[in-house]
């Protein structure tokens, strides 16, 4: 499930955050979830050696007033989405912010405005066209010569992308027991260029991802999963929150709806 939330500063002023923000939305859910659901933040899910939070967020999305000294400021409100496959997440996620009177958004105290549960889309067609609204990671670590670790980001459009989101996705299923391995699911690019590669700092990580236009196709329940649970890695850092394109929108205004900035 997807919540759309608005967020508006308590004195109605400019929400001045990082350029790179993620870390700060992210503290901003753990907030809302620690007391209840512990176990998120400090465990998660561990499968294969990899450990999943089963929960991704949007950028944040508004009107920008001033993008500078490695800040940028935003006209309250703000919109920003985030998603879970886990019912008692989103259930204690929405509680808590709506009986909150204020909640902190980096160094910003703001106020929850609207919030709402969008409705589901319609996958048993078994494709959808969907657009990134965070950038969709999908990396190897790799030795180098001298024993050094060197982490490679791939492209959409090379097969280790799709390969890695592929089985990233079916890991999720395993955490959420079910078995949907050996079901059919395909990833492919189809508008990627270069100015949807973003650089994201996420505390001391620098981490490449990408928006874009994607096409995904199989298992009506491996696509409602990917909706859910997001694409690709390090989706509760921020990576990998995708939207579904209806056939009769017209593409560049989704893509105007949730583009924040660069």
């Amino acid at each position: 499930m997807h919540l759309q939330l608005e967020l508006s500063s308590m004195n109605e002023g400019l929400i001045v955050l990082p350029i790179h923000y993620n870390s700060a939305v992210q503290g901003l859910i753990y907030s809302m979830v620690q007391d209840e659901m512990p176990q998120l933040h400090d465990e998660g899910f561990e499968v294969g050696g990899r450990t999943f939070r089963l929960f991704t967020f949007s950028r944040v999305v508004g009107k920008v007033e001033y993008l500078k000294d490695g800040q940028i400021a935003f006209h309250s409100p703000v919109r920003v989405r985030v998603a879970s496959p886990l019912e008692q997440f989103i259930v204690t996620l929405a509680k808590n912010l709506l009986n909150s009177e204020s909640i902190m958004l980096g160094n910003n105290r703001v106020y929850v405005k609207s919030l709402s549960a969008l409705p589901q889309p319609d996958f048993s067609s078994g494709k959808v066209k969907v657009k990134a609204i965070s950038p969709i990671t999908a990396y190897s670590t790799l030795l180098t010569q001298d024993g050094k670790k060197k982490t490679y980001y791939y492209h959409p459009r090379e097969q280790e992308f799709v390969d890695q989101v592929t089985l990233n996705l079916l890991k999720k299923a395993v955490c959420l027991n079910k078995n949907l391995e050996g079901l059919p699911f395909s990833f492919r690019a189809l508008k990627v260029s270069n100015k949807d590669a973003k650089i994201i700092y996420y505390r001391d990580f620098v981490i490449k991802g990408w928006l874009g236009i994607y096409e995904i196709e199989g298992d009506p329940r491996l696509l409602k999963l990917a909706y859910s649970a997001g694409l690709g890695a390090k989706n509760s850092q921020g990576f990998g929150m995708i939207d579904v394109i209806k056939e009769k929108d017209d593409a560049s205004e989704n893509n105007k709806n949730w583009d924040s900035h660069g």
